[in-house]
C-alpha cells in the first residue's frame, strides 16, 4: 500500500513546481506528452454503462477534482500505416494499453503524495478536448486531435485530482485552417463517417455533443465498418499529412502550415504525389526498420 495514513498530504505550497514534478512524473511512466487544464465538467459522461448487467450508473467525479492531466501516447509510425489491417489495430490497442498503464501509475503516484487522483481512458470522460484544453493539439475534421510532435498518431488518457496544477493553455499552429482544405481523411474513409465541406454545429447521433461547431463525426458508420471487418480501423490518421516522422522537411512544412496558410492546397497535393498517404502491406511492415 503506498497511500500515507488517512489525512497527511504532500505540501503543494508551489503549484508551478508541482505541475513539473507531476509532468516528469507522467514522461517516466510513459506519456509522449503531457498537459494540464482546470476540468471541464461539459466533458464528463452524465452516466456509465455495465455491459454485463445494461444497467446505467450516475458518473459522480468530487467537486475538489479541479484539474485533469492529459496524457498522449504515440502509436507505431509504420504500423498505422498498414491500416486498415490488423497491424494497425494492434498498434492502436498497445497505444490504449500504455495509456492505461500510464494513467494509473501517475493516479497511484499522486494518491501516494495524500492527494485524489482518478485515471480514466475513454470512459467517464471525452478525452480529446480535455486533451485539446490541455495544451496538446488541436481539432480536426477527423474528429480526433492533431498533435504538433505526432500528428494525429497518438490514444489519450487522463487523471482527474484535487492536487493544485498549473494549467496549460490551448494551442493553435494551423490546423483547423488546413483541415478546411484538405478532407483527406474524409475521402479515405470507408465507413464515410467523415464528412466533407464546412464544419457546423449540427449532431449526427447519440455519439455528438449539442452546441459544438465542429465536424460531427458518425461514429456508428465508423465503428460498423470495425464490426464488419473484425479489426479497427486508423484511415483517417494514416493518410492525414500532419502523420509524419520526425525530420527536416516535415518539420519544415509544419512551419509553413502555421505561418503560410495560403500554401496548404498545395502541401496536401504534395503529400499526395509523394505517397504518404499509401497503405503499406504486412510484409513491409515486417521488413521496415
Amino acid at each position: 500500500e503506498t497511500r500515507p495514513p488517512k489525512g497527511l498530504k504532500m505540501a503543494a505550497d508551489d503549484p508551478l513546481e508541482v505541475t513539473g514534478i507531476i509532468k516528469k512524473a507522467a514522461r517516466f511512466f510513459g506519456a509522449s506528452l503531457v498537459g494540464v487544464c482546470e476540468l471541464d465538467r461539459r466533458w464528463i459522461y452524465s452516466h456509465s454503462f455495465d455491459l454485463i448487467s445494461k444497467e446505467e450508473a450516475p458518473v459522480e467525479i468530487p467537486e475538489d477534482c479541479k484539474y485533469a492531466i492529459a496524457i498522449a501516447v504515440e502509436m507505431d509510425y509504420q504500423a498505422i500505416m498498414a491500416s486498415p489491417t490488423w497491424i494497425g489495430s494492434a498498434a492502436a490497442g498497445l497505444g490504449y494499453s500504455r495509456t492505461a498503464f500510464t494513467a494509473g501509475l501517475l493516479a497511484q503516484y499522486i494518491r501516494g503524495l495524500g492527494w485524489k487522483a482518478i485515471p480514466t481512458g475513454n470512459d467517464t470522460a471525452l478525452s480529446i478536448p480535455i486533451a485539446i484544453d490541455a495544451g496538446l493539439g488541436e481539432l480536426s475534421r477527423a474528429g480526433i486531435m492533431i498533435t504538433r510532435e505526432f500528428g494525429p498518431r497518438v490514444r489519450i488518457s487522463k487523471v482527474f485530482t484535487d492536487l493544485s496544477l498549473v494549467p496549460d493553455k490551448p494551442i493553435e499552429f494551423g490546423v483547423w485552417d488546413f483541415c478546411l482544405k484538405c478532407g483527406k481523411c474524409a475521402d479515405n474513409c470507408p465507413g464515410q463517417a467523415i464528412e466533407h465541406g464546412e464544419p457546423d454545429g449540427h449532431v449526427n447521433n447519440i455519439s455528438n455533443n449539442n452546441g459544438l461547431y465542429r465536424w460531427p463525426i458518425n461514429a456508428e458508420k465508423c465503428f460498423r465498418f470495425w464490426t464488419a471487418t473484425g479489426a479497427s480501423c486508423g484511415n483517417c490518421i494514416r493518410v492525414c499529412p500532419f502523420n509524419k516522422e520526425p525530420g527536416w522537411l516535415h518539420d519544415t512544412v509544419k512551419w509553413g502550415v502555421k505561418h503560410t496558410p495560403w500554401l496548404d492546397p498545395l502541401f496536401v497535393k504534395m503529400d499526395s504525389l509523394l505517397g504518404y498517404d499509401k497503405q503499406i502491406s504486412a510484409d513491409e511492415f515486417w521488413h521496415s526498420k
